[in-house]
């Protein structure tokens, strides 16, 4: 029986690899992170895990097996977004150019040029160069990237907030309707959230290493891991930065009181000295124009788009150079306002963004549980809390800056996820077991009478 299972096997895995090589590869790959990341788990926290994580991966391939089923053949590949052609269109073009197949000119230039270029086309030129051509392989790859970020994160907060707040955030990652389609999709999100995983696992071993060696190479892995990022994405390694430097900093003063209470009062003394300075001001104000800038372009793209700037810098993109202090002030703030508000529910203008709805109104349920989070997080772990929590705001204050397309901001939304389901996980928690304990448990006389005989 054993060895008509093993043949069985083979001929699967071997049916498998003619179909789809990345497939054979990263299947087995899945099972075998999934297998580290439910190490130590028992009963039924460990039958729900392997249930939820089956479900994604099952789901997953299934609706990328329909993907490929749907081509007509009135184009090369399909996809799930328009978007998926540009990188993969370039990113064959780029395995062309290296293997030195004939191209035309206007292919070479497309392919090289500096808009949208990251490691990500690289990536998956080197991948199709050594399996093939893989216009669905792609999606498969950027599904494991996706379970692997998030399996690795399932096993970093498990011992810190427990088993509900895990499970809780394992859910909202895998499940959550705009996760779950852009983490199959053949777009560079995915490879970013593994990045990020990554570097966020260095920046805990920098903080619990036991000594300035080990020390050392986690903070040389949150470097590669920073550079990683950046390469993916403009602002990458800004969020790396923040992320590090902030955890750290916090984690170490919030454990302890009179640190605390030093840098309530001298920090804010500080901030505002530093920003006395003509020469940080300037900085800060130049940054503030950047963004804007970036601000503006999203909103002239494609799709629907938000407004956070006077309507004289959208007629005149050239105002935004000489904005002045006030107007930058306002427009830094109302990108805060921006990224958590958008879109807001009475000015929706499409079908689409309709049936976004409930996923936003679950996404101010989130928002809300956090702060809940954050505080019990302080109590159990403050530095890892804390990590979590800067990384946060590094994505965010990245995505915030310098969104204005509705599409775009939904999507890069979900960079920090993977840093916030955690916190609104274990509010949940708290927030379910601080409701029960103040209700009162009412007891049958009966079943009080039998207790007490």
């Amino acid at each position: 029986m054993t060895t008509w299972k093993m043949v069985a096997a083979g001929v699967a895995v071997g049916a498998a690899y003619a179909v789809s090589p990345l497939t054979a590869i990263c299947v087995p790959l899945l099972i075998v992170l999934a297998r580290w990341a439910g190490a130590g788990l028992t009963g039924r926290e460990r039958q729900w895990f392997f249930t939820i994580v089956a479900l994604a991966v099952v789901g997953r391939l299934l609706l990328i097996g329909g993907l490929f089923l749907s081509a007509d053949g009135t184009a090369p590949f399909e996809t799930f977004f328009g978007d998926e052609l540009f990188f993969k269109n370039r990113s064959l073009w780029i395995r062309n150019y290296g293997l030195g197949v004939a191209m035309s000119p206007a292919d070479v230039i497309y392919a090289f040029e500096d808009v949208g270029i990251s490691s990500y086309l690289y990536a998956l030129a080197v991948l199709q160069a050594i399996f093939g051509n893989a216009p669905y392989g792609v999606h498969v790859v950027n599904s494991t990237c996706y379970l692997a970020a998030v399996l690795l994160l399932f096993r970093l907060v498990r011992p810190v907030f427990g088993g509900i707040a895990a499970l809780s955030g394992l859910i909202v990652l895998l499940f959550t309707p705009s996760l779950f389609m852009w983490s199959i999709s053949a777009l560079k999100e995915p490879s970013y959230t593994l990045a990020a995983a990554l570097e966020l696992l260095c920046a805990v071993g920098v903080a619990r290493a036991g000594s300035w060696r080990t020390r050392i190479l986690w903070l040389l892995g949150v470097i590669a891991g920073a550079v990683a990022l950046e390469s993916l994405r403009r602002g990458g390694s800004m969020v790396a930065l923040t992320g590090v430097v902030g955890g750290l900093f916090f984690g170490y003063v919030l454990a302890r009181p009179k640190a605390t209470l030093a840098t309530a009062v001298l920090l804010p003394i500080a901030i505002a000295g530093a920003m006395m300075l003509p020469p940080v001001q300037e900085r800060a104000l130049n940054a503030a124009r950047s963004w804007a800038i970036y601000h503006s372009g999203h909103v002239g793209s494609n799709g629907y788009s938000y407004h956070i700037l006077d309507d004289l810098y959208y007629v005149d993109g050239l105002r935004l150079y000489t904005m002045p202090a006030p107007h930058a002030i306002r427009y830094v703030v109302d990108s805060y306002v921006a990224y958590v508000t958008e879109p807001v529910p009475w000015r929706i203008e499409s079908r689409a963004l309709l049936a976004y709805l409930p996923e936003q109104m679950f996404w101010y349920v989130l928002l809300a549980l956090a702060p809940f989070g954050l505080v019990a997080g302080v109590r159990r772990d403050v530095m890892f809390t804390m990590l979590l929590s800067a990384h946060a705001m590094g994505a965010i204050t990245v995505v915030a800056m310098t969104s204005g397309n509705i599409g775009t901001l939904i999507r890069h939304r979900g960079l920090v996820m993977p840093y916030l389901v955690w916190l609104a996980g274990l509010g949940l928690y708290e927030v379910a077991r601080a409701a029960l304990h103040s209700s009162p448990i009412r007891v049958p006389r009966k079943a009080y009478a039998d207790a007490h005989s």
